[in-house]
């Protein structure tokens, strides 16, 4: 539907009323719209008139669009594009909100424990008033004041309120009394910052490329091992120093704390919802923190089974590190095999740390699997999920995210699952902050139309194992795994009459499907490979390959320019390059500024080779050129670069 057909829409229904009349929802001012970084003076500001004849689909042909127009400038096109985020963004409130912040399911970190953590852990998890920093989040700007930054989610273990037909009336029902966790939210991995002239700009839908998740996990395993132990947390009667600790700091907040900026949630009731929440906890302390304390186990070992000999990262000298190594990345495949077996396996309370590690499980690749995490937006113009197009459709795409988050099936929100997806159908893509210069862009497209298009182009589902690109997660599911993925996504769909509308109008019952319509399979070589996915916003995408190995666009382009190692978790950009700022040489200086999850990527690991899409191809008799090396081709090269900024 397209944004001007949503915007005539009735923003009927409670939850949609509800969110629709929140101040602070984007409003659509075009004639205040101001473009970063083109510009200087006077010209920042893009006249009303200007922008009137100025549509953001203006950019989707070049060619025409300057010989219509020859005074056209990219701060019209990036104000328009900005002008259309927001409109989709109000058009739809509901699904803007709940894919910034709300919790992917009903189990998780109790809200007043995990705010408590970093004041008896700050080793571990940050200062308090970092407010989880250290692991790549931030603040959300459109709710400042919010007791969690963006990315941390808040349900209520009651689940959401719901009417007559099931259907969600807001994130928490307030007026049935519950104890709020926490969990992630899809915007933890999916909203991005990038640094212009000193400003922050937030990326909806791009890959948060400072956010370690492996660190986050990693955090809870180190404050069971020092925090969690039997005698740190004692009895009801006789309360260890961890339990001692977390009351006193409960009781040395001030009032409305805990409840600061939760959804829908009037000022004038936070004391109320704060002070019920710190009697919750501070009545059933210590059973909360043996549960959490049990939860982490798993996690536990999950790691040690990854790390083991023989185990996807137990390759001494050779795999990749786990946590302090992954800004923007994870193992989605890899990791989530290896955490449904350990926590399936933690819980048996016969079985042991030594005997479970010694056991074969032949779902676990004897390879590390690492990648990015994708942008997400636009996806009605993907033809599958995943980077090797191994998940069905948007929902079940979905459904593999929030497992791991979530943990346990049955607490997965299949109304969050829906909803988000349907966000995410039409949701645009990010305009390039930065200056364009079009007379130059407009070469690049006729040498992208003829080299790139072919393969980026939407809809196409085609895995491409030409390209020779690192070849782990592409061979990641064997039968094996395969099953237990279809086990798990089928629990997880745990309400055989749920259904929803989609983006389309269409009524889709997901947990009827089974087999090919949630997971392809990707077991035989002639299945295997990784999709070509439209290019949009490609600017915010780097790294780039499927595994990040390839710090910026130029490099991409020119292969022998490729560095073995570059620095991830910046924000500053490299607007010549087209990347995130990457050059090891520069790390002190870059360290200096908000790079709490600094890292340099080393391309000699397993699963992050550099090398593919390096080549000169040839596919369905038609040659492409992949590889733009050379003096004689670099006025190509840089027309087509700056066109890329365009996408």
């Amino acid at each position: 539907m397209k944004i001007r057909e949503k915007l005539m829409e009735s923003n009927s229904g409670t939850m949609a009323g509800h969110y629709a009349t929140k101040k602070w929802l984007p409003l659509i001012v075009l004639a205040s719209s101001v473009f970063y970084g083109c510009e200087s003076g006077a010209e920042q500001d893009v006249k009303t008139e200007a922008l009137a004849s100025v549509a953001c689909a203006t950019k989707d042909n070049l060619s025409k669009s300057i010989e219509g127009n020859p005074e056209l400038k990219w701060s019209q096109l990036y104000a328009a594009c900005e002008a259309e985020i927001k409109a989709y963004q109000q058009s739809d409130p509901v699904g803007y909100s709940w894919f910034s912040n709300a919790a992917n399911g009903f189990s998780g970190t109790p809200l007043v424990i995990l705010k408590s953590l970093p004041a008896i852990a700050p080793e571990i998890w940050g200062k308090p008033e970092d407010n989880f920093s250290k692991f790549g989040l931030f603040a959300d700007p459109a709710n400042p004041n919010r007791v969690l930054p963006r990315g941390l989610g808040i349900a209520s273990t009651e689940g959401r309120p719901l009417d007559d037909n099931k259907k969600p009336t807001g994130e928490i029902d307030y007026a049935k009394p519950s104890l709020y966790i926490t969990t992630f939210s899809c915007g933890a991995c999916h909203s991005a910052r990038v640094n212009v002239n000193g400003d922050y700009h937030i990326i909806e839908g791009a890959p948060n490329t400072k956010f370690d998740v492996r660190s986050w996990r990693q955090a809870f395993i180190d404050t069971r091992k020092s925090y969690l132990t039997p005698d740190k947390i004692g009895t009801q009667e006789a309360p260890g120093s961890t339990t001692k600790a977390i009351l006193a700091f409960i009781d040395a907040q001030p009032p409305g704390y805990f409840a600061k900026g939760l959804p829908l949630l009037p000022e004038k009731d936070e004391a109320a919802i704060d002070a019920q929440q710190r009697a919750y906890v501070k009545a059933g302390i210590i059973t909360i923190l043996n549960t959490v304390a049990a939860g982490v186990k798993g996690s536990d070992w999950m790691v040690k089974l990854q790390l083991r000999e023989g185990g996807n990262y137990g390759y001494a000298g050779h795999s990749p590190a786990l946590a302090g190594n992954s800004s923007g990345q994870s193992d989605g495949s890899g990791d989530l095999l290896a955490q449904l077996i350990a926590s399936t396996a933690s819980q048996n309370p016969d079985l042991t740390e030594e005997a479970f590690l010694a056991s074969p499980q032949p779902a676990i690749p004897p390879f590390a699997t690492v990648t990015d995490a994708p942008s997400v937006w636009n996806q009605q113009a993907r033809a599958a999920a995943q980077w090797d197009g191994s998940v069905s459709m948007g929902f079940w795409r979905n459904i593999a995210a929030q497992l791991p988050i979530v943990g346990i099936p049955s607490k997965v929100d299949l109304n969050n699952t829906h909803i988000v997806d349907k966000f995410l159908t039409h949701l645009p893509a990010a305009p390039y902050p930065f200056n364009v210069d079009l007379k130059k862009a407009v070469k690049g497209e006729a040498l992208f139309k003829e080299n790139c298009a072919d393969c980026h182009s939407p809809k196409n589902s085609r895995p491409y194992w030409e390209m020779y690109t690192d070849f782990n997660r592409a061979k990641v599911l064997n039968e094996d795994a395969r099953n237990l993925f279809l086990a798990a996504f089928t629990a997880s769909c745990h309400d055989k009459e749920f259904s929803y509308t989609d983006a389309q109008g269409q009524t889709i019952k997901p947990c009827t499907m089974d087999g090919e319509k949630i997971i392809r399979d990707t077991t035989v070589a002639e299945k295997q490979g990784y999709m070509a996915s439209v290019l949009d916003g490609i600017w915010a995408r780097a790294p780039y390959l499927h595994n990040g190995s390839v710090p910026t666009l130029r490099h991409l382009l020119v292969p022998h320019e490729r560095p073995a190692t570059f620095l991830r978790g910046t924000d500053g950009y490299d607007q010549d390059a087209v990347g995130w700022l990457w050059n090891v040489k520069d790390k002190k200086k870059i360290a200096k500024s908000d790079t709490p999850t600094l890292m340099t990527y080393n391309t000699a690991s397993d699963g992050l080779s550099n090398m593919g899409h390096d080549k000169d191809i040839r596919i369905n008799g038609k040659s492409y050129r992949l590889d733009w090396s050379g003096k004689d081709s670099e006025d190509d090269l840089l027309s087509l670069l700056e066109y890329m900024k365009t996408l």
